[in-house]
């Protein structure tokens, strides 16, 4: 990943052993670099550790540094950021299949790293404090926040289903 851009909010620096979520989120723009120079602005108001589209990938914050992700999933989270909408269709996210392949790639890579099991985490057990898999809306629905995103249509069974498969 290039790390041309380098996000302005964080809120410093955890151990690695903190980490136990892989956080999917998804944009809200068309491209991996805005997204990622948006980070990089001291206005914005959010952060994420890899920001991917089809073609390219940014890494803004290093693995050891809190994002400024889903709240009261920061530390904790290993945070994604996927070029798409929230309100996408499931069709409108398959046409991006490079796309969630190369976010399903490196949520794999990172999975792996920090002994992440790779399944998608209920409400109950997000609140439990369980290491898997989520989605900004399910962090803004269980830890608080008012985030939607991916969105409800985005295919996060092949995503995960094509993470378990990079992750072999």
């Amino acid at each position: 990943c290039s790390r041309r851009y380098t996000a302005a909010r964080h809120s410093g620096r955890r151990p690695l052993g903190d980490i136990g979520l892989i956080v999917v989120h998804c944009t809200e723009s068309n491209s991996a670099s805005s997204s990622a120079q948006w980070f990089q602005n001291p206005v914005a108001q959010g952060s994420a550790h890899l920001v991917v589209d089809d073609n390219e990938c940014y890494r803004t914050l290093d693995n050891d540094v809190i994002p400024w992700g889903a709240k009261g999933a920061n530390t904790r989270g290993f945070h994604i950021e996927i070029t798409g909408w929230a309100r996408w269709n499931r069709n409108d996210w398959l046409k991006r299949e490079a796309t969630l392949r190369r976010a399903a790639y490196k949520a794999a890579v990172h999975a792996r790293r920090f002994g992440i099991p790779i399944r998608w985490l209920t409400a109950a057990q997000l609140r439990a404090g369980e290491n898997g898999f989520v989605t900004h809306a399910l962090c803004s629905e269980v830890l608080g926040g008012d985030h939607s995103d991916p969105g409800r249509n985005c295919p996060t069974d092949e995503l995960l289903t094509w993470t378990k498969e990079y992750a072999e």
